[in-house]
């Protein structure tokens, strides 16, 4: 836990001027004033909707212990008032950044930071199951991983534990490259190059370039962690390689089995093999997520037996891939957020589950952002994806999916069977559509881009306590 005695400590920390000191040790940070309480730092950003410097006064009214700003014209006497210490930067977030890297360097536990462009927290949560099996682990919690979160992560890290798991997204070169310099991991880990912030970034490789960049921060001894399976992160100097299908890669996977518990796999090390590991989701594309976390277990010391309990004590986040069953059917729920890699991968889950349970496969696909001027190409990948499964029915909801529903029809699948829904702000069309023409035995996915808000259709669709 952060802990600064005073402001003073607070300002030497962080590289900023100590405008006033109220004495009171800080032991936490918030950025959003609602959350501060007694012993806080309230860190004042400047941002698109609203300016934090506005709600100085009110977060020390409910406790703050410091305020970092970056504007001289503050409300500064109110402050004094309330013993609250004052802290003046030319940056805010920097000085933030600098603050989670001086309280990283107090804590020094066993460091993984994992990026990627799909599967970076499924892959997060397997190396946090792994690693508790042998160390007191701390970890990135929810989508903590900017140059904000990952600071506010940081705080929570005690002298106590032993292994950090840190997740780092981006959407901007650069990102990564000042992410993975806060922290200077231990192990480094790439699950994969996909198309999401393309719209940015402007190709897979530029994507590449950006998320390579965590190897920048590794520490003088550390172990770079890639996904063999995919040629444009092949051949890296230096890098251990996970795959499922490069059969060179130093850690993979053979054997893969879908069963009612989840999948099932033998994980191939070097020099041994852990046979039949389970872990609790479905398709392959979550066996090679949990295969960066045998790799790093077995490169930290676990034994085979740890790193199979490890998978099998894996837990989901959130409104990532949730499967439900009502009345006979099978939902598929993953609407946290979506890329045209992970919408294929989970029709390929749901076609399975379909095909194993003897009825039909239905997808409902919402739009995926931030693919810029590659979004109607990339969307109609999607429904050509979907007919060549093939899928037998495809609800689509938001502008950019109709262009799935258009090339679907064009790639083979029937009109009758494909119905698109443009209007995103009212999801009552597009559920009763779905609810008519579900029957039992169907498995259906529902997948968008968060602020779709596709839950609103499954909320309608499965009853709670259900």
């Amino acid at each position: 836990m952060l802990h600064l005695p005073n402001g003073a400590a607070l300002a030497e920390a962080c590289g900023g001027t100590l405008l006033f000191d109220g004495g009171k040790a800080v032991t936490s940070a918030v950025s959003d004033s609602r959350h501060a309480r007694e012993g806080a730092l309230f860190v004042a950003i400047a941002g698109e909707r609203t300016d934090g410097h506005r709600y100085l006064v009110s977060a020390a009214e409910l406790g703050a212990a410091a305020v970092l700003v970056e504007q001289e014209e503050i409300p500064l006497e109110e402050l004094k008032a309330l013993g609250c210490s004052v802290v003046l930067c030319e940056n805010t977030i920097l000085a933030l950044g600098r603050l989670g890297q001086y309280h990283k360097a107090l804590c020094p536990a066993l460091t993984v930071a994992v990026t990627g462009s799909v599967g970076k927290t499924t892959t997060r949560q397997f190396l946090y199951a792994v690693l508790s099996q042998h160390f007191l682990t701390h970890k990135t919690e929810g989508n903590y991983n900017s140059d904000i979160g990952l600071p506010l992560t940081l705080f929570d890290l005690t002298p106590e534990h032993q292994a950090s798991v840190l997740e780092l997204g981006m959407s901007a070169k650069g990102e990564i490259s000042y992410l993975t310099n806060l922290v200077h991991p231990d192990i480094a880990v790439i699950t994969n190059i996909g198309t999401a912030h393309i719209e940015f970034l402007g190709s897979r490789e530029a994507i590449r370039d950006a998320k390579m960049e965590i190897a920048e921060g590794l520490a003088p001894d550390g172990r770079l962690l890639l996904n063999g399976d995919e040629p444009l992160l092949a051949d890296v100097a230096g890098a251990i390689y996970v795959a499922l299908y490069n059969e060179t890669a130093a850690y993979r996977a053979v054997n893969l089995r879908y069963t009612p518990e989840g999948m099932r796999f033998d994980a191939v090390c070097p020099g041994f093999v852990i046979e039949n590991c389970l872990i609790a989701t479905l398709g392959e594309h979550t066996v090679l997520d949990a295969m960066f976390a045998v790799a790093a277990g077995h490169l930290t010391g676990l034994t085979p037996h740890e790193i199979r309990r490890g998978l099998a004590a894996f837990e989901g986040v959130g409104m990532r891939q949730n499967i439900r069953q009502e009345n006979g059917i099978t939902y598929v729920l993953d609407y946290y957020n979506a890329s045209p890699e992970s919408i294929r991968a989970s029709l390929t889950v749901t076609k399975r589950l379909a095909e194993n349970q003897g009825g039909r496969t239905v997808a409902v696909l919402g739009s995926v952002l931030e693919l810029g001027e590659q979004s109607e190409a990339l969307h109609r990948g999607i429904g050509a994806f979907a007919a060549g499964l093939p899928v037998d029915l495809l609800f689509t909801f938001g502008a950019d999916a109709a262009y799935a529903a258009e090339e679907a029809v064009a790639c083979g699948m029937s009109p009758e069977a494909v119905l698109p829904f443009p209007d995103v702000s009212d999801a009552s069309p597009l559920t009763e559509a779905v609810r008519k023409a579900l029957r039992p035995g169907d498995a259906v996915l529902l997948k968008a881009s968060h602020s779709i808000r596709l839950e609103r259709v499954a909320d309608e669709l499965i009853q709670p306590n259900n």
